[in-house]
């Protein structure tokens, strides 16, 4: 599993901050270890494995966050349910290009309902917990 902030440019990192506690769909499902467990929310920005994905899980086992890496093992997007500048939570994705998080790109609105049913299909079956 990758760490946030420990990645060396020679490729590979200098700890492990996550472990894997389970899979959904041959996803690994991974939590926050070591000394960073101060650090909140996502996934690690890079990826031990190229082309690999991660699910993270909220503390009462819902979905929180599939971050898919790319070849170089950065992140490509997020796909994420939680408050964007918004009172509500909603499923949205972040495309990454750069170093920037993106404005994000809703799936749902704020009310649950679909409004990028192609996404939604594609990424359902992650979403563990969520009631749309």
């Amino acid at each position: 599993m990758g760490s946030s902030g420990s990645y060396l440019k020679s490729g590979g990192f200098t700890s492990q901050e996550w472990e894997q506690v389970g899979t959904i769909k041959g996803v690994k499902i991974v939590k926050k270890i070591g000394i960073k467990k101060c650090i909140k929310g996502n996934l690690p920005f890079f990826s031990n494995t190229p082309g690999t994905a991660y699910v993270l899980l909220d503390s009462d086992g819902k979905f929180s966050q599939f971050r898919q890496y790319g070849e170089d093992r950065k992140v490509k997007f997020d796909i994420d349910y939680g408050r964007h500048n918004s009172a509500k939570p909603y499923l949205h994705m972040h495309m990454y290009a750069g170093k920037t998080r993106p404005k994000p790109i809703p799936i749902t609105n704020t009310k649950g309902d679909i409004i990028n049913k192609s996404l939604y299909e594609k990424y359902k079956g992650f979403l563990k917990g969520i009631k749309l």
